[in-house]
């Protein structure tokens, strides 16, 4: 079974939209987040227009909701960055996409309607738009994927389950390539649960935006002479004991003993991580498991003070490593940091104890 490769990125990022946009922002260690009109310091998405990006997508575009129109630019964005260009480009390829609730304020302001006018003004025109997997529906429809397409929606690992089934369908031979990743909105209705369910992380803002990435197996990206971001090694999943579905706890227990297992099954020597992205950068028992596991401090990245967090972050996280693997000068945060080794550790917790473990290494060829 042969490691799947990274081999572009979509980012519509609150930092920049596509590749170039974002690297160029985060290499200059520019920030994103800012205050709200509620006071609330928050990383929103500027305006951005999905017909510029999908021009194809005609009448659709008015029935999409906007976190669908998200998925879908950042999907057209790593097509573009893949160079993956007519109209059999992608039918082949997989689709997994990572969202924990979905248009949440839709569906508040369709259910809220329903209540207040009752069922003959409900426009049934949205109702489509309030499943999970509307965005991957319309994904499939735009660009005339035909291969598997899965939704995800398990709360801050949402990202990371998205680009790990991509990647073992690969590994297995189920498919050779697939689109995968994730997206959240952030508007009132979410921004208020998340305060409400303790869901942000310490030192964290809240933030918004879309991430996808193209996974190949090596002999279809050598076919057509894709460029390769790195080697994805896989996702490990474990579960801490808590009380409650939505209780965030970090067990050094249960991490360690994840991330232990993820680098015996990889083959990975803890003096060869160089950069952690953490989901909770300001969790001090997160911390001490990975100081423990990896033997020393790790350089960290920043993301939750220059972009903000989400629940399907984890894709996006995956993007940045990806991208700070192929690009050692890239800064790992805005205080100039660089990666010290050639495998990047993505990890987070998630609601319900939940916790996730992704590895990346840098590309040899």
């Amino acid at each position: 079974m042969s490691r799947p490769l990274v081999t572009s990125v979509g980012l519509l990022s609150p930092l920049g939209v596509g590749r170039r946009a974002f690297v160029g922002n985060w290499r200059a260690g520019h920030s994103a987040v800012a205050a709200r009109d509620d006071g609330d310091p928050a990383a929103t998405l500027a305006a951005f227009k999905a017909r510029d990006f999908l021009p194809g997508a005609g009448s659709m575009l008015r029935r999409m909701d906007r976190l669908s129109r998200m998925i879908c630019v950042a999907t057209a964005l790593a097509c573009e960055d893949a160079g993956l260009d007519g109209d059999d480009a992608t039918d082949d390829l997989a689709l997994g996409v990572g969202t924990d609730l979905g248009t949440l304020d839709e569906t508040w302001r369709f259910l809220s309607r329903l209540r207040d006018k009752g069922p003959a003004l409900a426009n049934p025109m949205s109702f489509p738009n309030l499943v999970p997997n509307a965005g991957a529906g319309y994904v499939g429809i735009l660009f005339g994927m035909k291969g598997p397409s899965q939704t995800f929606c398990q709360h801050e690992i949402c990202g990371e389950e998205a680009v790990g089934w991509a990647a073992d369908g690969i590994r297995a031979g189920r498919f050779s390539g697939a689109l995968a990743g994730g997206a959240e909105e952030l508007g009132v209705v979410r921004l208020q649960a998340m305060q409400a369910a303790n869901c942000l992380p310490p030192l964290g803002s809240a933030g918004e935006g879309a991430a996808m990435v193209l996974l190949e197996a090596p002999e279809r990206a050598a076919a057509r002479g894709a460029s390769v971001l790195a080697e994805y090694l896989g996702t490990w999943t474990g579960c801490a004991p808590v009380r409650s579905p939505f209780a965030m706890a970090t067990s050094e227990e249960a991490v360690s003993r994840l991330l232990s297992r993820a680098l015996l099954e990889s083959d990975v020597e803890p003096s060869e991580l160089g950069v952690v992205m953490s989901s909770s950068p300001g969790d001090v028992v997160l911390n001490e498991a990975l100081r423990r596991v990896a033997g020393r401090e790790l350089p960290a990245a920043d993301h939750h003070l220059r972009v903000g967090v989400h629940p399907a972050d984890g894709s996006f996280r995956v993007a940045l490593s990806a991208l700070l693997l192929a690009d050692s000068t890239l800064p790992v945060n805005a205080g100039g940091d660089l990666r010290c080794g050639p495998v990047a550790l993505i990890v987070s917790v998630g609601r319900g104890g939940m916790h996730a473990v992704t590895l990346l290494r840098e590309s040899s060829s």
